[in-house]
């Protein structure tokens, strides 16, 4: 399911909100509604909708200029599973959201494009396996220039339950590997529902990791020198209830969210809130320029990296958890070195048939691979190969000697 945010609560414990809430009542029709999307090209609020014993489909209804009309199914998009969370382009034109188990989708969720052209809604695209993945993506964000996408995913290599993406296009507009926006923004818990303020540059999601009001909250961060400060918690926004999907509103200050508390008549809700300015992060500007007295910084040196550390279970290829260190020197080091390429060989030990084998010290190599790529190494600087078993790192058949052949090797190539 698309949603999967709803939880439980009591009454009892209740935490009022000091930003009071107004439900859209005119949309606020079936079991849920959440994660909404207004498009002030199009006039249009786009939405997730859920009725008794139904799938998620997206919705849209047009703004008279006093309410929202109309709201409707968006048939053009919909098809027999769950769909939601539609993001827009600053003109309208290109829509992004989640579909589940269409029949070319890579897991059970995957994002997809479609375009207006001439009226119509064109057939949904999928972006792709740079940024969709064997598990489940949903909850997008189209940044308004287009440029950079947003989204929540489950995928291997994040740090929690889900975690927020975030992918950007190339020069010849093509979208690159999604990366993990790390640990300031994600925890062991769920983040969920990106958005991206324009102005003042602040991102926005959802999550339920401790210290906040209860179930989903509201926090905030922004991006300085491409690291994420600490996020902070929108209390005045939050309950002990879930607050989860936001996007700027129509009329100055005011936001659609969608939230869950004690005392709706439906599960999920769309509001409309006002937002004063002061509550958002202050918008970087450009400090005055001043030559600044730079520490040295000690680069990492290849030949004093050992990736001893990065051992596999016996017949498993995933990379052992926690994220060995060796690795995270590898990464700092190509990113010291943007012009340096790699060849990753996967070894096996000598236990099971040989083409068995084989698989396995390719699947493990391009395990590592993969966690490169997220981490924002290009994949045209690094190579793969497994070897099986026939290099051991120490003499096979003895039980000791198996974990430490069961290993990866990093090889620096030259041109």
């Amino acid at each position: 399911m698309l949603a999967a945010w709803i939880f439980s609560f009591s009454i009892w414990g209740l935490s009022a909100d000091s930003l009071s809430s107004t439900p859209l009542r005119e949309l606020n029709l079936q079991k849920a509604q959440y994660f909404p999307h207004y498009s002030h090209a199009r006039k249009e609020i786009y939405f997730t909708s859920r009725a008794d014993r139904a799938d998620e489909e997206l919705q849209v209804a047009s703004w008279d200029g006093e309410k929202f009309i109309n709201p409707q199914a968006l048939t053009s998009i919909n098809q027999e599973s769950n769909d939601g969370t539609a993001s827009l382009s600053k003109d309208g034109n290109t829509m992004i959201f989640s579909g589940c188990g269409y029949r070319n989708s890579f897991g059970g969720c995957d994002l997809y494009e479609s375009n207006w052209i001439n009226g119509n809604w064109t057939k949904p695209r999928n972006l792709g396996i740079l940024i969709n993945s064997h598990d489940w993506e949903g909850q997008p964000c189209l940044s308004q220039d287009g440029q950079k996408l947003y989204f929540s995913s489950d995928r291997p290599g994040g740090l929690g339950k889900r975690d927020i993406w975030m992918s950007e296009k190339d020069a010849q507009g093509r979208w690159k590997m999604a990366v993990n926006l790390g640990p300031q923004i994600n925890s062991s818990d769920d983040e969920q529902g990106p958005y991206w303020l324009e102005d003042p540059e602040v991102l926005v999601y959802s999550s339920d990791k401790k210290g906040g009001k209860g179930g989903l909250d509201f926090y905030q961060s922004q991006s300085e020198n491409k690291q994420w400060k600490i996020p902070m918690n929108i209390s005045e926004l939050n309950s002990s209830g879930n607050e989860a999907g936001i996007c700027l509103g129509i009329l100055e200050n005011e936001y659609f969210i969608s939230r869950n508390k004690v005392g709706q008549v439906t599960e999920d809700e769309l509001h409309r809130v006002t937002i004063p300015t002061s509550i958002w992060l202050i918008k970087k500007t450009d400090p005055i320029q001043v030559e600044p007295v730079v520490p040295e910084v000690l680069k990492i040196k290849f030949q004093d990296v050992s990736f001893d550390d990065i051992q596999f279970a016996s017949n498993q290829w995933n990379i052992p958890t926690p994220i060995p260190a060796s690795l995270n020197k590898l990464i700092k080091f190509l990113h010291e070195n943007p012009q340096q390429r790699i060849e990753i060989r996967g070894h096996t030990d000598e236990v099971g048939q040989a083409k068995s084998n084989q698989i396995l010290s390719e699947k493990r190599a391009n395990s590592i691979k993969l966690y490169l790529i997220t981490q924002g190494i290009e994949v045209t600087r690094i190579q793969t190969k497994g070897l099986s078993f026939l290099k051991p790192k120490v003499a096979p058949n003895q039980a000791e000697a198996r974990k430490w052949n069961r290993r990866i090797e990093i090889v620096l190539l030259s041109d």
